[in-house]
């Protein structure tokens, strides 16, 4: 396993892709052991045929559609008609289009991209500093992955063998946490720099509703069908996609064969990336499995760290340190067949540990160096990388508060699974 590592770390710092890096780390074990080398294609084939993971370029696809198709600027529309009028209202605009948007896409990218573009200019539009609207938005996109449907969470369950619906379920009450944290910090940043701004565009509630009915039913479908037991996780995923290009394509009538062919290219591309990352790391969770540092790690949690909460306390500093260098979905993919099943194997919660590590990698996205969010963000905004890592840090205050949070009570990511799937 040490060799692995030493590949491993060696590859990424020379530039190697992630996903060549990590098949470069199980290539290297087995070399060294001299071990059976048709091992790797069919671990690497067998991962990939995990059915649950068809849901992922769905769910990207869905998004894709979405930015494209009306349907954003229809959720934007309607958040400002719910809290428009409050003071510094653009902003808690921003926050609440971000988690309506969460529930139909899954990833932070698509929520920054898309939102993020239309609230950027609202805000501009309305002489709101710069900062503090990047900041919002920029870190709004956290709740992406954690309301559902989230493309991590389908990584994080089908590697654990935990139930992608319950993780969803999971993820509920520390998304709508975690804007309204983001809320009050920006209320708070509002009040206390003596903002002043245009009044926000006065937008009818009930006009925004009815104009934007079939986009805010997207995720009304979307969970509906999962959790009433007609569609599972995977068909949920492409019952989106085919609900969007209806709305779209057919009621909007904003999209067109153009886009839907960039759509699917884009999906391809990035679909095609998280693949190849997962394929590979199904060969290098062999080597983990065979080299038993998922039940050294668990004695060692254990041994060390006899209280359930400080487990996982350690777990998230650890899980801060590595989403500060890692993209999210890569980390899930190389810490959950140690770290996760490490966890695991002390007795806490699946759901609880799934929905706890992807939360907190995910506060990685607005953090230097690696913060995709923060990429995104810049390009979005116009405004330098430098700036924007600048205006993201006093609202990373709110996530790490609502991580404490969820680690010191549980219940707030079980619950909601439990109460559903009681008997």
């Amino acid at each position: 396993m040490i060799i692995s590592t030493i590949v491993l770390l060696g590859a990424m710092l020379l530039g190697v892709p992630i996903a060549f890096s990590i098949a470069l780390s199980a290539l290297g074990y087995f070399l060294a052991v001299n071990a059976n080398l048709l091992v790797l294609p069919q671990q690497f084939i067998g991962q990939l045929g995990n059915i649950p993971l068809i849901a992922i370029p769905f769910f990207i696809l869905a998004g894709e559609l979405m930015n494209c198709g009306g349907v954003t600027r229809r959720i934007f529309a309607f958040a400002l008609a719910c809290v428009g009028r409050v003071p510094g209202g653009l902003g808690h605009t921003n926050v609440v289009a971000g988690m309506i948007f969460a529930g139909m896409s899954g990833s932070a990218v698509a929520d920054l991209a898309s939102v993020g573009k239309i609230g950027m200019k609202a805000m501009r539009d309305s002489d709101y500093p710069d900062d503090l609207s990047i900041g919002v938005i920029t870190t709004t996109a956290t709740i992406g992955p954690i309301i559902p449907p989230s493309i991590n969470m389908v990584i994080f369950g089908s590697i654990a063998n935990v139930p992608i619906g319950l993780l969803f379920l999971g993820g509920v009450i520390p998304g709508v946490l975690t804007g309204l944290m983001l809320m009050l910090m920006f209320a708070f940043l509002f009040w206390r720099r003596k903002v002043k701004v245009k009044a926000a565009p006065d937008v009818s509630f009930w006009r925004a509703l009815r104009e934007g009915f079939w986009s805010l039913m997207t995720p009304v479908v979307l969970l509906g069908s999962m959790f009433s037991g007609v569609a599972t996780p995977t068909e949920a995923a492409i019952l989106a996609t085919v609900y969007t290009l209806i709305v779209a394509g057919l009621i909007y009538r904003e999209l067109t064969w153009r886009n839907v062919v960039e759509a699917l290219i884009s999906t391809t591309t990035l679909s095609g990336a998280i693949m190849l990352i997962i394929g590979f790391a199904a060969p290098l969770g062999y080597v983990i499995s065979r080299s038993q540092v998922a039940g050294g790690l668990s004695d060692f949690l254990l041994g060390s760290l006899h209280d359930p909460t400080m487990i996982m306390l350690a777990t998230a500093v650890l899980l801060l340190i590595v989403g500060c260098f890692m993209e999210v979905a890569a980390a899930i993919i190389l810490l959950t067949p140690v770290l996760g099943v490490a966890l695991i194997a002390t007795g806490l919660d699946p759901v609880y540990i799934g929905v706890m590590m992807v939360y907190t990698l995910g506060i990685g996205l607005v953090t230097p160096p690696v913060g995709l969010c923060l990429y995104v963000g810049s390009q979005v905004s116009g405004i330098s990388l430098e700036k924007v890592i600048v205006a993201v840090w006093p609202f990373l205050i709110p996530l790490v508060v609502t991580m404490i949070l969820i680690i010191l009570f549980p219940q707030t990511i079980t619950w909601l699974p439990n109460l559903v799937y009681a008997n």
